[in-house]
């Protein structure tokens, strides 16, 4: 079979079970399958697939098919601007979550010597993001998963930030106490309990413990703003991804602590509510 030949079926069999973009997803799996760039692969459609390629690419065009996401059978996401490996361990990072880094960055300046806390950090997108564009920051990752954590310092080690981000298995806040930071930052779950059955087939396959949010979607931010307004520094910075139907909630939660100025909500690249945004009230 022609590599043309199999993308071809590839493109069918994704198609059929309902992939959204079969031929590109297609061109992928056969990519990765043959150790080629999609250019590459484009300029020899008329070669053979050859058979170990073909051990990879069949089985995960049928298991794409089936929902599977397509970045746990890559191993690869990109998030902004740079590669993260990404395992069935770890939330898969997402375009939304580039709007919360971007905020932070907008926030900080560029040659600060910042400390900043991501909390729940899965593949540490967010906080290798920060301390990639932040060259002189300090980084501290929780996450409560040890397989989260592997996969994280993995993507440290060969971004090459092993040496400015700390990692620490536990709940949240709960590693950071005694520590002080300019900024805390985080994507906690913040589906509702009962709205996990209903996400779309894919999401399903990620990681419980990402996605739910409890039983209203808000236990985690019950935690991570009273808990964050103890460790940020006077003025420092708090940015929260939040379920673009959780805006209102989350500005009470924050206002009932008594601890944050300028509280605020920014949109997401579809002009839904993502980011909350505040800084930490001056002793």
């Amino acid at each position: 079979m022609t590599l043309l030949a199999a993308l071809q079926e590839a493109t069918r069999r994704l198609a059929a079970g309902g992939v959204a973009r079969p031929r590109l997803e297609a061109e992928v799996l056969l990519s990765r399958a043959c150790n080629l760039t999609r250019p590459g692969l484009l300029a020899r459609l008329e070669e053979g697939l050859a058979p170990a390629a073909a051990q990879f690419f069949w089985p995960a065009v049928d298991r794409r098919a089936a929902g599977y996401p397509l970045q746990y059978l890559t191993g690869h996401q990109e998030f902004m601007s740079l590669d993260f490996r990404v395992t069935p361990a770890v939330l898969i990072p997402r375009q939304d979550t580039e709007v919360v880094v971007e905020a932070v960055l907008e926030r900080l300046h560029p040659d600060g010597e910042y400390t900043i806390a991501d909390c729940g950090t899965g593949s540490g997108a967010i906080a290798l993001s920060l301390a990639h564009y932040l060259p002189r920051a300090r980084v501290y990752a929780t996450d409560i998963s040890p397989a989260a954590l592997a996969v994280a310092r993995q993507n440290a080690r060969e971004l090459g930030l092993a040496a400015r981000v700390t990692f620490y298995q536990g709940d949240f806040l709960a590693p950071l106490q005694g520590l002080k930071f300019h900024a805390l930052v985080a994507n906690p779950p913040y589906i509702p309990a009962a709205d996990l059955a209903g996400l779309p087939a894919d999401v399903r396959w990620e990681p419980r413990l990402a996605l739910d949010g409890g039983p209203d979607g808000l236990d985690a931010y019950r935690v991570l703003l009273p808990g964050g307004a103890r460790l940020l520094r006077p003025g420092g910075l708090l940015a929260l991804e939040i379920g673009c139907a959780q805006g209102q909630a989350v500005m009470s939660l924050a206002a009932a602590t008594g601890a944050y100025r300028d509280r605020q909500i920014l949109p997401d690249y579809a002009g839904r509510p993502r980011c909350f945004l505040a800084h930490r009230r001056e002793e």
